[in-house]
């Protein structure tokens, strides 16, 4: 790339697959196949601000620019002071290197990562990866379905949809074992969807959940060890937080209007309604207040996760002993 490209990118949103995808598929591969040979990832929660600005000033090793990625700023910049010292680091980036900073939230504009890119439109680079709900979410499988070679009928789109929820990464799974059912040949149909993905990984997470609403411990853990034979921890541990996001949002409109069904809450919330008729009832065995707190907890747990202070199966374990205690 030549002095002209960005050199501070910043890619933030809830679709931590979409992030990750663009990020291999999209920008390393842009950066030039020699600079792929160049490529250092730290994450913010075990390195310092010194450290990071020490790497961005490193002169590339036989090619003309080299890539930093950073994963969990917000780590590493908690309060004004570690803010402006974060600023003078990305004011200092040479032409030379390409700063990925990734963040798996969406930022708002008052954001100082936000702020700062805004004002140097010249040096910097930014993309926003929402998490596709209800509509949306069909449309990124018919066009995840297209781009992989093959096609989906609406209709099975819609249904896989229901199926999954907001779960990008395992729709792409869920796609591309469709796609090899039909050998490409066709386009997959609602009867396809229907016999092949099995409403199971979510379902069974429903039910970990509603053990957990129940303080029945016992059938909590069973169900993490039934969904680990299947899941990565770190997957079933994004699925679980969807699922009391979902829970909030869905308890919250159900105590502001009673009278509400689920399809005008799926409107509201932009979910499909499917999900939300199969939640409304769980919202019903936790309080809001409840609900807040597990969910300030996941995301205690889930940041310590991304800073290698925890490891993820155990995380898991932890969760589920404190919330059924």
């Amino acid at each position: 790339m030549s002095d002209q490209s960005p050199s501070v990118y910043l890619l933030h949103g809830n679709d931590e697959y979409a992030i990750r995808s663009f990020l291999e598929e999209r920008l390393k591969p842009k950066m030039g196949e020699e600079t792929t040979m160049d490529i250092t990832t730290v994450d913010g929660g075990s390195k310092t601000i010194e450290s990071i600005k020490t790497e961005t000033q490193t002169v590339p090793f036989l090619t003309e620019r080299r890539m930093v990625v950073i994963q969990n700023i917000k780590a590493m910049t908690k309060g004004k002071t570690n803010q402006e010292k974060f600023i003078s680091l990305l004011d200092a980036v040479p032409s030379t290197t390409a700063l990925v900073l990734i963040e798996d939230e969406l930022l708002e504009n008052k954001h100082f990562l936000i702020k700062w890119i805004k004002k140097n439109p010249e040096r910097s680079w930014m993309q926003v990866f929402a998490l596709p709900k209800g509509p949306a979410m069909t449309h990124w499988i018919l066009e995840q379905a297209k781009d992989m070679g093959g096609s989906f009928e609406n209709q099975a789109a819609q249904l896989l949809a229901s199926y999954i929820d907001e779960n990008p990464r395992l729709a792409k799974s869920e796609i591309d074992k469709l796609l090899i059912y039909v050998d490409y040949s066709r386009p997959v149909t609602e009867p396809d969807v229907r016999d092949l993905v099995a409403d199971v990984r979510q379902g069974d997470v429903f039910e970990m959940v509603d053990a957990i609403g129940y303080g029945d411990g016992q059938k909590a853990m069973f169900m993490l060890r039934r969904l680990l034979e299947d899941n990565k921890p770190l997957s079933l541990f994004g699925m679980v937080i969807r699922q009391f996001r979902l829970l909030i949002q869905v308890r919250e409109l159900m105590d502001e209007n009673p009278g509400q069904d689920h399809n005008e809450i799926a409107l509201r919330i932009g979910s499909h309604p499917y999900p939300i008729k199969k939640i409304m009832p769980q919202a019903k065995i936790f309080t809001l207040p409840q609900l807040k707190i597990i969910y300030h907890q996941l995301s205690e747990i889930d940041e310590s996760i991304k800073s290698f202070q925890l490891e993820e199966e155990l995380a898991l374990d932890l969760l589920i002993a404190t919330l059924t205690q």
